[in-house]
């Protein structure tokens, strides 16, 4: 969609009642890429932009879980300093980043023809003190299909829940530990962080739970108790309604809110070569 077919469809969608996503007089213009899950931001590119807008991306994103922003052209330094703007850089433990540019971690890999597979639904290094806050991926080489990344909503999880089930998890915590590490000697001790935590800006309260290899037990419970509960959320987590996907375009940067969502990578594209810069910001200690 073009940038002023976008802002026709603002003015007619704030003439029918449905508050714009951006305020009067920025130059950003977004569009909901589902009913509740993922915005596509345009309008300025990332290293222009000023401080309200940078406060509008994090409203955006907060409020959506992840934010697409195509046709981007960034050099590693430049996706630093982006993401900057939003928090300490921060980088997963033990991770060899493969790019030479400390703290942006190379993520290259080629698909499964024969079995493609997802990488698993999970929030970025969940197991230190203050996990990422956001995390961001900027498409250098892509495949000319498949290879997506899907984002689950949080929010829409744990709205979901039944009353039962949201004053059960009350006060609950959940254990997290690594998984899949290069360099075990830089493995942190595991971290315990609620089960249900509350968004700082939004202040809405989101599931917090990742997969069984880093999600590992409830506080209290036996482990067979524990791995149940973890299981049965982390299905409910996946529900296709809160879900969106986005499908790479070189140029794309798309920057997700792991305190409210969770994101997988999609090994179908064979052959094809598929190559991503991440780039993280620190972000609090979770909280319920």
């Amino acid at each position: 969609m073009s940038l002023d077919v976008a802002a026709e469809a603002e003015l007619d969608g704030a003439a029918n009642g449905v508050e714009p996503l951006v305020g009067e007089g920025s130059a950003l213009k977004a569009e909901l890429m589902t009913g509740y899950t993922g915005v596509e931001i345009t309008g300025v590119p990332l290293q222009e932009l000023s401080d309200d807008d940078v406060e509008t991306v994090r409203r955006l994103i907060g409020d959506y879980c992840v934010g697409a922003f195509p046709g981007q052209s960034l050099t590693p330094e430049e996706q630093l300093t982006f993401v900057s703007r939003f928090g300490t850089i921060t980088k997963t433990p033990g991770v060899d980043m493969r790019s030479g540019v400390d703290y942006v971690h190379v993520v290259a890999d080629r698909g499964d023809a024969d079995n493609p597979v997802s990488g698993g639904f999970h929030t970025d290094t969940c197991f230190v003190e203050r996990p990422p806050s956001f995390s961001s991926l900027y498409a250098v080489d892509v495949p000319r299909h498949g290879g997506d990344t899907m984002f689950c909503n949080q929010y829409m999880a744990y709205d979901s829940l039944s009353e039962v089930m949201k004053k059960w998890l009350v006060g609950m915590r959940f254990k997290h530990v690594v998984s899949g590490t290069d360099r075990p000697e830089e493995v942190p001790d595991p971290v315990w962080h609620p089960a249900v935590r509350t968004h700082p800006v939004t202040g809405r309260k989101a599931l917090y739970v990742t997969f069984a290899a880093r999600c590992v037990g409830a506080e209290g419970m036996t482990e067979a108790e524990g791995r149940n509960l973890i299981d049965f959320l982390y299905r409910h987590s996946m529900r296709d309604h809160v879900m969106y996907r986005h499908r790479w375009h070189p140029g794309d940067f798309v920057m997700w809110d792991n305190r409210c969502s969770m994101h997988a990578a999609v090994y179908d594209h064979g052959d094809q070569p598929r190559r991503l810069h991440r780039v993280m910001c620190e972000g609090e200690r979770p909280f319920e």
